[in-house]
This record gives structure tokens, C-alpha cells and sequence, in this order.
């Protein structure tokens, strides 16, 4: 699948996956990926991808065999980097996720919809996703947790601290 995302353009509907936004973040994503690889997680990245010559684009890659020692389990990688880690029960995956400074998002997988609610439910992240990642319905709220961010965005609970209350005259 990775080998399949459209690099580009972010405006045409056709991409998949656009630029980071400035070059200082680029560079971090880059010593980040550097750190993973020097602490000696596994990294794959597509080799055949091609990324277009202008903006600061980073491929799509992974790290497996995470440890959660790991910088990239410490640390917020905002690009296209994801690292994995393993666990043998759902009561150590979700001492895993919840292991952090961060509470951004997750995402559940399972074919039993008790199952998702029940560890949705343990989690300490700002939005969960059941059987999908990074899809918004502009009626929910959004926010982080810890150092990912406080209050909300969208939903009746983003639109609270800017609710006034104005009287009538009586």
C-alpha cells in the first residue's frame, strides 16, 4: 500500500500525501527518522517512490520492532512516519498507547464492535478511530490530551468558549 500513495500536489484531488509545511520540520522529521534507525528499530521506506523535486516531501515509512524506549515512542513525529510495536495482550497494548506525553489520536481494529468500545474506552487520546484512521465527521469534537493539546475543536464542545450570553432588554 505505501508503495501505492500519490506524492504531490496537495490541491489536486488526485494526491495522497502532500509536503511538510516548512523546512525547519522537515529537518526534524529527518533527525527523528536518523534517531530510529541509530537506536536500531527496523526501517522501511518505498524504494521505487518517487518524490517530486520542489517542497520538502518525505516518503512514506515505517519502523518495526519499536521498543518503548525508543525516541519514536517518545517523541511526536508529525510526518509520514509510523513505528510499530508488538504486544500479547489487549491490557499491555493499552498500557503501550497510553505510555506517553502524547494523546493525539488512535485507532482501534477489531470485528467486534464490544471490543472496540471496551478498549476505546482505556484510551487516553483525544479522538479514537474504530476500524479507520484520520476520518473527521465535523460534528464530533476533536482535541488532544496532555502534551498534544487542551479543549476541543468542532461539535457542540468547540464552539463553547466562544458562546456569549446576551440578554434582552426587559
Amino acid at each position: 500500500r505505501m508503495e501505492s500513495i500519490r506524492i504531490g500536489d496537495p490541491l489536486d484531488k488526485n494526491t495522497d500525501l502532500g509536503a511538510i509545511n516548512s523546512h525547519s520540520e522537515y529537518l526534524k522529521i529527518k533527525r527523528l527518522i536518523d534517531m530510529g534507525k541509530n537506536e536500531g528499530a527496523e526501517f522501511y521506506e518505498p524504494a521505487r517512490q518517487q518524490l517530486p523535486e520542489k517542497g520538502y516531501f518525505v516518503k512514506p515509512s515505517f519502523f518495526n520492532n519499536v521498543s518503548s524506549a525508543f525516541s519514536l515512542n517518545r517523541l511526536e513525529i508529525f510526518g509520514p512516519v509510523l513505528s510499530i510495536s508488538t504486544f500479547r495482550t489487549v491490557d499491555e497494548a493499552i498500557a503501550k498507547a497510553n505510555d506517553t506525553n502524547y494523546g493525539l489520536a488512535a485507532g482501534v481494529w477489531s470485528d467486534k464492535s464490544a471490543k472496540i468500545h471496551k478498549v476505546a474506552g482505556r484510551l487516553k487520546a483525544g479522538v479514537v478511530w474504530a476500524n479507520t484512521y484520520n476520518k473527521f465527521d465535523p460534528a464530533s469534537p476533536f482535541g488532544g490530551y496532555f502534551e498534544s493539546g487542551w479543549g476541543r475543536e468542532g461539535g457542540k464542545q468547540g464552539l463553547f468558549p466562544y458562546r456569549k450570553i446576551i440578554r434582552g432588554e426587559d
